[in-house]
């Protein structure tokens, strides 16, 4: 059987995923904290990252948090809303600085802030967002041992995230590209994967769940995270501008060592292996050469071979889920499982 017909053996599980009064009134509320935190003087620092973090944006941090919170029958909805908040806002502030280091044109489907502001004020922009989460988490209403705790589970998180992206800018600034999967697995559980876990750890933790039970949300949300990173690199080269919101190849131009482009390394040929490192380091934006990488990874299946990896993290993640009273929440955290290897977006 093809990878393209096993992948296809996998389509029941492509559902469309509609959030419950739950969810939505819950990121209802996680807008609205996001708004608070963001209104904090001099205007001329943070007055344009209202319109940056509200072009949109997929908020699957703050939905995991307040899920994994009320799958285990939390009570103290307040704080797991804020804590949601800081987390997306610090979610925001590497996509900020995401943009600079990668030279990105479009983030959700308008102009960067580099871009459109220039460098200097989009450093000094995240960098007010990073000081603002971080005094918010001192902030919080609850005993100094759980504040502190908070505070500890997102530090892991943040310093893992910014390991990851470090990992990663040292592939590019070597020109190492002979990457292997594990290699890029262990940097995605940092850039992507430690934010996610952190949400669903941080949520089981304000809801008083017992070390293991944490333990076990921080792994799934990181498994998660990893899954939902192939997802975007898939999307960056089969995806539709009009729904994803960023540059269609943008990966290719920024170098980006993906799990495509690992597989069809694996499979080329000397020749074409030297042709398609050539075209990764060269971070062009020549659309014949951006195709060319495309065509190679369609050639070895390559595409297909990161779905079906995807697909795998996800269905491993999942199965601890099982083990939980069955609720509205812990159903939706499946869905949303499944969610993040069909979404479009």
């Amino acid at each position: 059987m093809s990878l393209s017909e096993r992948f296809n053996n996998f389509l029941p599980y492509l559902q469309s995923m509609e959030f419950s009064g739950f969810v939505n009134e819950s990121i209802g509320r996680v807008e609205e904290e996001m708004r608070q935190v963001l209104s904090a003087e001099p205007r001329c620092v943070y007055g344009l990252l209202d319109e940056y973090i509200f072009r949109g944006g997929k908020r699957i941090r703050p939905a995991l948090l307040m899920l994994s919170f009320g799958a285990l029958d939390g009570k103290d909805k307040k704080n797991a809303v804020k804590a949601s908040a800081l987390i997306e806002l610090f979610h925001n502030f590497t996509l900020i600085h995401d943009d600079v280091e990668d030279d990105s044109h479009f983030r959700r489907g308008k102009p960067t802030l580099h871009i459109s502001h220039g460098i200097p004020i989009a450093l000094n922009s995240g960098d007010a967002l990073y000081t603002l989460v971080w005094n918010r988490f001192l902030e919080l209403d609850m005993p100094l041992e759980k504040r502190v705790k908070i505070a500890s589970i997102s530090g892991r998180a943040f310093q893992r995230v910014v390991e990851g992206q470090g990992v990663e800018l040292e592939w590019y600034r070597t020109g190492k590209t002979s990457v292997s999967e594990d290699e890029y697995f262990s940097m995605v559980l940092g850039k992507t994967g430690a934010l996610m876990g952190a949400s669903c750890e941080a949520g089981a933790y304000l809801a008083g769940a017992d070390s293991g039970t944490v333990e076990k949300f921080r792994m799934f949300g990181e498994s998660l995270g990893v899954a939902f990173q192939i997802q975007d690199d898939i999307l960056n080269v089969t995806g539709d501008f009009e729904k994803y919101k960023k540059e269609i190849g943008g990966d290719i131009t920024e170098g980006k060592r993906s799990l495509m482009f690992i597989h069809a390394m694996s499979h080329a040929t000397p020749g074409e292996r030297k042709k398609l490192s050539s075209m990764l380091l060269s971070r062009t934006r020549d659309r014949k050469k951006i195709d060319y990488v495309v065509s190679a990874f369609r050639k070895y299946d390559s595409i297909n071979y990161a779905r079906l990896r995807a697909l795998r993290f996800v269905e491993e993640a999942s199965a601890f889920l099982r083990e939980l009273r069955p609720s509205r929440e812990s159903g939706e955290l499946t869905d949303l499982a499944q969610h993040v290897i069909k979404r479009e977006f």
